[in-house]
């Protein structure tokens, strides 16, 4: 295993891992914060989507190795098959992946104040006093980042730095969520510690059985791919079109376009882009 691998699996982790730094005292992050990483990293998502992971599907090492169209067929079909993932995990995380957490007894009180609609994380207890229900999402969010860690490596070593920076970015939002309910539903700090542990091990180890456990089969190696983009573009699009969409401003406008520039300039796998 390569030592630029290694740190990207420090990253990943200590990206999620830090965050459990809230924990004492109950400090939280301010939602303008949270709101603007939130709409960068989807936005970055979206981009990353279509300038470094799909052209990746389809160019790889040889351009002319998916000349078929059945394959072509099967490639869109993980797509949709990873947008459905998707949509079933959320589910279990109730919206986690896009930074905000539709809490069950807190929508009930939105829909008596005018059905307004949230979309900060959590912050402190239920209206009624309830517990939040964390089980189920811990295990959507599991599966969620495992599912995006397998082709963060591709079959030459080479890391996609598109993805493991969105994966960076996209974190950050989700572990504030996590923080928030495990403040929200008393935890400890080192309950908090070893569930945003587990959360944040999830990554590394997706990318890790893809490259030791699967066999190394380029037309298997795009499927996954494909079931991936299709998961980030549901999380990039749900957070584009659905975060504060009743609230559109030139500042949110002007961090999509800087999101979308600096995915624009972030590499991709050397066979792709040779000129970095």
């Amino acid at each position: 295993m390569s030592t630029t691998l290694i740190f990207a699996y420090i990253l990943i982790i200590v990206g999620i891992v830090a965050w459990v730094a809230l924990i004492p005292g109950s400090r939280q992050v301010g939602p303008k914060f949270t709101s603007a990483i939130t709409i960068f990293g989807g936005a970055f998502l979206f981009a990353s989507c279509f300038i470094n992971l799909v052209p990746h599907i389809f160019l790889g090492d040889d351009p002319n190795r998916f000349v078929t169209p059945n394959i072509h067929f099967k490639i869109a079909a993980s797509v949709m098959v990873g947008f459905l993932i998707q949509l079933l995990l959320e589910q279990l995380t109730r919206g986690a992946e896009h930074g905000h957490n539709h809490c069950p007894c807190c929508e009930e009180e939105n829909e008596a104040h005018e059905h307004h609609h949230s979309h900060l994380p959590h912050q402190g207890h239920c209206h009624n006093g309830a517990t939040h229900p964390m089980t189920g999402l811990i295990i959507g969010l599991c599966i969620h980042a495992f599912l995006e860690g397998m082709p963060l490596v591709d079959l030459d070593g080479d890391i996609h730095q598109g993805l493991l920076y969105g994966i960076v970015l996209h974190n950050i939002p989700i572990s504030l969520v996590l923080v928030s309910l495990f403040i929200a539903n008393r935890y400890g700090f080192w309950r908090s510690f070893w569930l945003l542990a587990l959360f944040a091990v999830m990554t590394p180890l997706g990318s890790l059985c893809n490259l030791y456990l699967l066999p190394p089969n380029e037309t298997l190696q795009s499927l996954i791919m494909g079931v991936v983009v299709g998961i980030l573009l549901h999380v990039s699009v749900n957070i584009l079109f659905d975060h504060d969409h009743n609230n559109f401003t030139l500042p949110k406008f002007l961090l999509i376009i800087l999101a979308f520039v600096a995915a624009y300039f972030t590499p991709g796998c050397p066979e792709i882009y040779p000129v970095f």
